[in-house]
Order: C-alpha cells, then sequence, then structure tokens
C-alpha cells in the first residue's frame, strides 16, 4: 500500500472517526474505528493503492459522509503517492478528499491555516506576555521524547539557509534529518553552543536529529516545536514561532535542532509550523530550502 489515511479533527473535544473502505465491486474491504483528540490529526497506514478506486462511508459523532476516491496517480516503489484526507470539520461536517504527494511536505498544502483556535494577547505595558501563544492550544500528545535548542547561528555548511548566501525571499524554510555519525561532517565548523552539543552527543543508534531552518528576519522569532509525531515512514514535527512583546531589529535565519527518540522507520521528516494566527507552513527534509511568496 502506498496510500495512508490522516483523520483531521477540528472540533473542540475528542472525536470517533468510524471508517469503511469498499472496493470498485462494493464489497468491504476494511473497517476500523480510531478515537483523534481534538485540533489533532491522527496517521493511519494502508488505505488504498495507486488506479485502484476506493469508496470511503465515515461516520463521526451522528454524522455519516460516503466519497469514491479514483487514486488517478503513478506508483513508485519505495514512496508514498498520497493520503486520503479525511476531516471532521468544527461545524460538524465531513470531508473526504484524495492529496496526491506534490509539492507541499508529503502531500500536505505548502500553508494552510492552523487547525486549532488561537488568540493573538495583548502586551501589557512592561510588555509581557507568554511568547509561545502560537502554540498554546496545539497539541502536545502524541509524541516521542525530544529535546530542542534554537539558534540563529548557522548550523550547516554548503546546505540550508546560510547567513552568507542572498535571501531568495523574506519566507524561507528549511529541514533536515541527520541520521548517522557521518551526517556531523555537514556542520559548520565554526559553530558551537548549546545546539552542536545536542547533535554531537547524539546516540544514532536509537536517536536521531532534526533541523529546521526558517528565514528571514528578528532573531527573538525562533522555531518552538511542541510535538514530534512517529508517522510510521518517519516523523511529524508540530511547532510553532515565539513570539515575544519586544523583539530586535536584527535580519537574520532561526534554527531549531531537536534530538529525538529515533522510530522504527526514519524515511522522512515532515515539519508544520505555526508562524502566525492564520497560517502553518508545511515543508520536508530533502526537499531543499522552500520560498513561500504572496501569501505569508
Amino acid at each position: 500500500m502506498t496510500i495512508d489515511g490522516r483523520l483531521h479533527n477540528e472540533a473542540g473535544e475528542k472525536q470517533t472517526f468510524a471508517v469503511t473502505i469498499r472496493d470498485a465491486e462494493g464489497s468491504e474491504v476494511a473497517r476500523d474505528e480510531w478515537e483523534v483528540g481534538a485540533g489533532e490529526t491522527a496517521p493511519v497506514p494502508a488505505f488504498g493503492k495507486p488506479g485502484e478506486p476506493r469508496t470511503f462511508e465515515v461516520t463521526v459523532d451522528g454524522v455519516t459522509e460516503s466519497e469514491t476516491l479514483e487514486f488517478d496517480v503513478e506508483a513508485e516503489p519505495g514512496k508514498k503517492a498520497g493520503y486520503v484526507e479525511i476531516t471532521y470539520t468544527s461545524d460538524g461536517t465531513i470531508e473526504i478528499v484524495f492529496t496526491p504527494v506534490g509539492d507541499g511536505g508529503s502531500g500536505l498544502a505548502r500553508v494552510e491555516a492552523p487547525p486549532y483556535e488561537i488568540s493573538e494577547p495583548e502586551c501589557s505595558g512592561m510588555g509581557d506576555r507568554d511568547p509561545l501563544w502560537l502554540c498554546e492550544n496545539m497539541a502536545a500528545e502524541p509524541s516521542v521524547a525530544f529535546d530542542q535548542v534554537e539558534t540563529t547561528f548557522a548550523i550547516f555548511a554548503g546546505e540550508g539557509l546560510t547567513l552568507e548566501a542572498e535571501p531568495d525571499g523574506e519566507h524561507q524554510f528549511y529541514a533536515a534529518l541527520l541520521t548517522e555519525t557521518d551526517d556531523l561532517d555537514r556542520l559548520n565548523a565554526d559553530a558551537g553552543g548549546d545546539p552542536v552539543a545536542l547533535i554531537e552527543e547524539t546516540d544514532f543508534d536509537t536517536e536521531a536529529v532534526l533541523v529546521a531552518q526558517t528565514g528571514w528576519g528578528s532573531g527573538s522569532v525562533t522555531p518552538h516545536l511542541k510535538r514530534i509525531e512517529d508517522t510510521g515512514d518517519g516523523i511529524h514535527a508540530f511547532g510553532c514561532y515565539r513570539r515575544p512583546c519586544a523583539g530586535t531589529d536584527d535580519y537574520t535565519m532561526r534554527t531549531v535542532v531537536a534530538r529525538f527518540e529515533r522510530p522504527d522507520s526514519l524515511e522522512e521528516g515532515i515539519v508544520s509550523l505555526t508562524v502566525d494566527a492564520e497560517h502553518r507552513v508545511n515543508f520536508e527534509a530533502g526537499e531543499g530550502v522552500v520560498t513561500v511568496t504572496d501569501v505569508l
């Protein structure tokens, strides 16, 4: 199977997704139920195959919707062809669509609305507020164990966002997975401090490292991760920008380095970063520097 499922619960409380899958002749091929927390997404493996139509009947909280998906994509050995996206909306409706793997982080839209409620707190006269307010209502589970360090220094030599290169846009994103000792050669020889120490002290037999970079702007607006999910094929990290009341007036790249408990498979590393109250950006290790224009 190269088509998986993703169950999105946009409601304010936990919901049970009951899914029945039928083939082109109407025969039942699968039936199961999954609980999905409020504002969370649950990955589900093996929903279909390219070129083999499937009908999905989904029931959530007494509402039932059915949709036939053609899966008109080509299979590539070792690669996922797409996702069946099943969404229970905050309005109590069900949406069922097929998203081929394309140019937005393993089939995700490049930019989308955050699937949870965000309220921007006011700054007091002293400039006090939780700088992680964009993450406040983001789910913290399920997650593998991880540690993280944020920095504005260049981590890599010759890849990703660098201070030497002329920025090709105000909003750029880059992700990389470090999975073996040889990956230490990718680090900037002049870099140091806590981020590099976190990487160099990694036990690559049981751990791995995700590096997520963003640019460009104030060094006080750094990426922060709230959870890292095991997707079955790798990891999906969810986080937000740290946005304090008072910021620096520099213009730089920002990086978060996360060392995490290594899952059984580590073929993909996806990052979903909430950058403001209306936008979340999805990007993935292996797709190079991503430039977002006209939307943010």
